[in-house]
C-alpha cells in the first residue's frame, strides 16, 4: 500500500458448486475488468486493486473447472478496505460437442464470507481485516436465483 497510496484492499471469497454440490479448489484465481477495460488477475481472498468498479468475467478452480461469463460486479474508492463476501457459482455442464466449445448454465449469487474465511483472515491479517466495510459485489442479475438448465 505504501507504493500504491491511492489503491484498496479487497476481501473476498468464491464458492463453485456443480449442480449443488461444492467443488473442493485448492487455488481460486479470479480475472476482473476494470471499466476502463484494465485487467486484473488475482487469487482469493486478498488483494489490492485502483479506484474502479470491476465486473468478474473468469473464474478458475485449479486444476477443475475454468468458468467465464459476467458473475458479479464490485467497486472500490480510494484507499478503502472492503469486504466484498464471497461469490457463489452453481453451474452445470452442457453436452460435449464436436464441432463447439462445451456451454455452461449456472446462477450466481452473493454471500457472507464462510467462518473459515473470516477465522483465517482475522488470524493473517488482524491489523486489516475487522476495518473492511462491508460492500458486498453485486450478483448479474441475468443469472442471479436461477437454477442451472
Amino acid at each position: 500500500m505504501q507504493t500504491h497510496p491511492d489503491w484498496s484492499v479487497l476481501i473476498m471469497d468464491v464458492k463453485v458448486l456443480e449442480e449443488g454440490k461444492e467443488r473442493t479448489c485448492s487455488e481460486i484465481t479470479v480475472n476482473a475488468v476494470s471499466d476502463e477495460g484494465q485487467q486484473k488477475f488475482f487469487w482469493t481472498p486478498v488483494t489490492f486493486l485502483r479506484p474502479g468498479t470491476y465486473p468478474i468475467v473468469n473464474v478458475h478452480c485449479k486444476t477443475t473447472v475454468r468458468l467465464n461469463g459476467k458473475f458479479a460486479r464490485f467497486r472500490v474508492g480510494r484507499n478503502e478496505i472492503i469486504n466484498a463476501g464471497r461469490l457463489v457459482i452453481d453451474f452445470t455442464k452442457g453436452p460435449i460437442t464436436f464441432f463447439a466449445p462445451r456451454k455452461f448454465a449456472g446462477r450466481t449469487g452473493v454471500e457472507d464470507l464462510s467462518a473459515r474465511a473470516v477465522q483465517s483472515l482475522t488470524e493473517r491479517v488482524p491489523s486489516v481485516f475487522p476495518k473492511a466495510t462491508k460492500r458486498y459485489m453485486t450478483p448479474n442479475p441475468a443469472t442471479s436465483g436461477k437454477r442451472p438448465s
